[in-house]
């Protein structure tokens, strides 16, 4: 069989590229894989300890702005509130037997980071049952990950279905999906504690581990306790999958493949830096792009008919006073994190806000009021 690894060029062998300057050289490097980005990508979690009033209370109190509530269902709770940027409490009111869960996907998780997503999960005492890390900027492609899976260049947890097909007995659990914006490689089966995926639709390639169960909370609480994020997602990795030689039958004693000895040794030997704080900004780009792409084509139509009648400064002021009136916590919450300024004029009292970050001090003594700590 011919060597599944030669002449990718997804490997780099030569010395590291100086990084470039800019406004776009971060993605620039992790496109090039000139930097290795570790990040919390997803968390779920659990609490019975505590009442679904108390929680919203505390994370409006530590955000500084509240959230949109809507009594529809996801995970099988029964009512959602959403903060700016994607995070969100779920509980069922008529199964108090459930709790309540707090849920940050990858939006959540980028706009707010792990810092202040942690001290959440700490001071209303949640326990993780889904926990993803991710790497950015990888020097390799889920094509050639795909490859060596299927040519059982692997050590892995990941076994084979019971239900294999003659002569892909040895072949372990996957899926692979090509679109036009990528690729991505699924490892593992979704419904085991150890989950793990490869994609390049963002420009780069991320690798990606989603842990669950006693798995994630057993990493939330050593990540909480101060364990380097990216030597813990270095070791989640190398325990679940090492792509490897065939030069022994027992797969425990061949030799790790060196793209991804080199890989595992940047997570683990600080060779890849790790995102802890969030990045709201990715939250505000959301919104232009979702105006400027899907509003401004009817807000062009409704100012050109309206100004045919009306005054085109009477119809612009007029069409502010609605969207302020019909403002949601949601869009307070951006002219306070975003804007930092004081709303004017015919502003409603309650989008008078500034932005205003909270000090350690002030966290401690708002865990002090809400008697959690």
């Amino acid at each position: 069989m011919a060597n599944p690894v030669s002449n990718t060029g997804f490997i780099s062998t030569t010395s590291p590229v100086p990084l470039t300057s800019g406004a776009d050289s971060l993605h620039a490097d992790l496109r090039a894989g000139r930097k290795l980005l570790v990040s919390l990508h997803w968390l779920t979690a659990t609490t019975k300890q505590l009442d679904i009033t108390d929680a919203v209370d505390f994370i409006t109190d530590y955000l500084g702005f509240g959230p949109d509530y809507r009594p529809t269902g996801q995970l099988g709770y029964s009512h959602v509130f959403e903060w700016l940027g994607g995070l969100k409490l779920l509980d069922h009111r008529q199964r108090p037997e459930m709790g309540i869960c707090l849920l940050a996907d990858g939006d959540a998780c980028d706009h707010y980071g792990f810092e202040k997503l942690s001290f959440i999960y700490q001071a209303l005492q949640f326990n993780a049952t889904r926990l993803d890390l991710a790497a950015d900027g990888c020097r390799f492609s889920p094509a050639l990950l795909r490859r060596l899976w299927m040519a059982d260049y692997v050590r892995s947890s990941a076994r084979s279905p019971r239900d294999a097909l003659p002569g892909r007995e040895r072949v372990r659990s996957h899926k692979w999906f090509e679109s036009p914006s990528g690729d991505t490689f699924y490892m593992g089966a979704r419904s085991s504690s150890q989950y793990a995926r490869c994609y390049n639709s963002r420009g780069y390639t991320r690798f990606e581990m989603e842990l669950k169960k006693a798995r994630a909370s057993q990493t939330m609480g050593a990540l909480c306790d101060g364990a380097d994020m990216s030597a813990t997602l270095g070791a989640a990795i190398a325990q679940f999958v090492m792509f490897v030689d065939q030069s022994d039958e027992n797969r425990s004693r061949c030799r790790v493949l060196p793209f991804w000895a080199r890989f595992v040794a940047r997570l683990s030997n600080s060779g890849s830096i790790t995102r802890l704080v969030g990045a709201p900004e990715r939250t505000l780009d959301r919104l232009v792009s979702y105006i400027e792409n899907q509003v401004a084509p009817s807000l062009a139509v409704y100012e050109i008919l309206m100004g045919r009648r009306d005054n085109y400064d009477d119809v612009r002021r007029n069409l502010r006073r609605i969207g302020l009136e019909n403002a949601k916590p949601k869009h307070r919450a951006m002219v306070k994190q975003f804007g930092g300024w004081l709303v004017e004029h015919d502003s409603p009292e309650h989008l008078k806000v500034y932005s205003v970050p909270k000090s350690l001090l002030e966290q401690n003594q708002m865990l002090n009021r809400h008697a959690i700590a």
